[in-house]
């Protein structure tokens, strides 16, 4: 989840933290008809498997692209590092 444009821990925030801010989730970036680029590009790509960790890097990725259009391999990285995925056996992203 994204508040005021910066990812967040959603499992991790108390919903009253966030009372009158700009929350932004995945489902409110694009809908089953109409994906958000960033979903079409995972479902395209095949990148989620299990699905656990996909929420969470799209929104990070959107974050990241909604400040730098045109990131670095290191500022991807960078962004996408609090992501755990299930099928790494909860091995940090990258």
């Amino acid at each position: 989840m994204l508040v005021n444009g910066e990812p967040t821990l959603s499992c991790l925030l108390p919903l009253a933290l966030v009372d009158g801010q700009a929350v932004t989730t995945l489902e409110g970036i694009g809908s089953p008809n109409h994906l958000h680029p960033l979903q079409q590009t995972f479902y395209d790509h095949f990148a989620a498997q299990c699905g656990y960790c996909s929420s969470g890097m799209i929104m990070a990725a959107k974050a990241l692209l909604d400040r730098n259009p045109q990131p670095s391999r290191a500022e991807i990285a960078s962004a996408l590092c609090g992501n755990l995925c299930r099928c790494t056996g909860y091995t940090p992203i990258p």
